[in-house]
Order: C-alpha cells, then structure tokens, then sequence
C-alpha cells in the first residue's frame, strides 16, 4: 500500500518539475537568479495572442519606418558618421554616406517626436556576414542610442523598435507592418516611411500597388543621397526588376535576396502573423499579379 502511494507522489513531484521546467515560474530557491545557470529554462517565443500590449505603446496608431542600408561594423557606435565603420557594397563607398544613414535615424526620431501616437521601426536583417550577427535595424537602433536619441526626451525609447529580417524594400514595408502587428496587435492607420528621395518611386508606385495599401494612408520623407545621381541611375534598374518580379522572388531580386541572408534565418512572420495567410500563399506562388484578397488595411475592413 505505501510502494503504490509513495509512486503516485513521485509521479506527481516529477511532473510538477517538469512543468515548472517547461514554463518556468516564480524562483523560491535560495540562490539567486544572478547565480543560477543562464540556460536551465528553455525560452520559447510567444505567439501574437498570447503577448501583452507594452504600456508604452497603448494608444499607438501610426507606423514609421526607417529602412537599413548597411550593417554597422565598429563597437563604438559614436563613431558612425564614419564609413570605414560600416559594411558597405562597392556603390556605397563615397565619403558622406555613414551622415546619409544617420540623417534617415534622426529624421525618423523627429517623426515620432512630432507625433505621440507613432511608433518608429528600424527595418533590416542581418544581411553581412563580416558583421557578425549584428543586423542593419539593431545598427542603427545602437547609433541613435549612442547619439542620444538625437536630442530627443529620453522618453521616446520606449517608443522605438527593430524589425531585424528584412532583406529588401519590399519586405522592409511588409515586414515592418508585420511588427507593428507584433507589438500593438493591431494593424497601422497610417506609414511612413523614411530613406532616400530616389527610392520614393519604388514604394509609392510598386510596393503600395503590390500590397494594396491604400495610397492615402502613406507617406514618404525622402532625403538627397550622397551619390544620388548614381544612385538615380541604379534606382531605375531596381523599379524595372520589382515591376517585372512585385514579390522580389525571382532573378537578381531572389539572389540578392539569398546572399543578404547569410545566417539562413528567414523570417517568423508567416507564422506569426496568421491573418496574413491569404497573402503569404500568393507570395509563395511568386505570382507577378497583385493579390486580389481582402486585407486588414482593405477599406471598410476594420481588424483590431
């Protein structure tokens, strides 16, 4: 009678400490958190519904978006005005273009400082190897850290996040308004975006079309690069390709695509954002047609 009682209270105990395994708990241990061994709990990612709106950004309605372009290299990050501290392709190495990424993070700073119910997202994955697993939008989260918000209350932290899988303009604006679903679970009112004056095209008249998003819910700040009359040049040959390929899945567009993700991470926002599906199926199919499905930023269709 006792060898029965006594397995069923061992059987009990173990399940006990595997589910406090599992999903962790309140330490009633005497040693410390600080002392305890880092990974003794598993850390497994929530899904949308399951993680709490940050009081921060309750009441948050708008989205900015500040799109990378390189991959910080230095460990000082106030040293960013120089371009010997970034990762840089052969076209972007021209003395002014470390200032041209800063005048992006600190225009986008001003945006939500201008407007309380925005939140700003630095977009952009870790797309260079010889940076490490350092991504663009972490970069340039670290500079305006270092830079002290640009001047900005400190407050406006709280208010500024990273999207770290994007690996082209496209995916920085469906990504970003992915995130933006992550953290507020609801879907922008209105986005922003800021980058180069020569890129404005691209967004305005491919990407918004390729997404159905309304037009009159956008907005693009633009600013002059360094190298803008290269870049103009480069810029037209990108439009043709995104025309051709809306979804970035085929030709140059999918290798550049590849070879700016060295780490293989891909992206979680297939699963994460569920609501989506419709969408993710027409991307999958690579299909050189707009999706014709409804869509949370559908108008008339209201998601919260």
């Amino acid at each position: 009678m006792f060898r029965g009682r006594r397995s069923k209270w061992v059987s009990f105990i173990v399940m006990i400490l595997l589910m406090r395994w599992l999903f962790g708990g309140k330490d009633t241990s005497p040693i410390s958190r600080a002392s305890a061994p880092v990974n003794h709990i598993p850390v497994l990612r929530r899904s949308v519904s399951d993680r709490a709106v940050l009081p921060a950004i309750e009441g948050i309605e708008d989205l900015v978006i500040v799109p990378g372009h390189a991959v910080y290299l230095s460990g000082n990050f106030r040293a960013a005005r120089d371009e010997a501290n970034w990762v840089l392709e052969p076209y972007q190495l021209l003395e002014g273009e470390g200032k041209s990424f800063m005048e992006h993070m600190e225009v986008g700073v001003q945006q939500i400082v201008s407007n309380p119910e925005a939140i700003l997202i630095f977009s952009g994955g870790k797309t260079r190897r010889e940076a490490g697993a350092m991504s663009e939008a972490s970069s340039y989260w670290q500079v305006t850290r270092a830079f002290d918000w640009f001047g900005a209350d400190v407050s406006v932290e709280s208010r500024i996040f990273t999207e770290e899988h994007a690996r082209d303009s496209f995916e920085n604006l469906l990504f970003s308004i992915c995130r933006f679903y992550e953290l507020t679970r609801k879907f922008p009112r209105k986005v922003t975006v800021v980058g180069f004056e020569s890129k404005r095209a691209r967004f305005e008249k491919l990407h918004l079309s390729t997404l159905s998003f309304p037009r009159e819910r956008f907005n693009y700040v633009g600013t002059q690069a360094i190298n803008h009359l290269e870049m103009d040049l480069g810029e037209v040959k990108v439009r043709d390709s995104f025309q051709r390929d809306p979804h970035g899945c085929r030709g140059e567009l999918a290798v550049k695509k590849l070879d700016r993700d060295p780490f293989n991470e891909g992206s979680p926002y297939m699963s994460q954002v569920k609501i989506l599906n419709g969408l993710w199926i027409h991307i999958a199919t690579c299909s050189q047609r707009p999706y014709t499905g409804t869509l949370p930023w559908t108008p008339g269709v209201i998601v919260r």
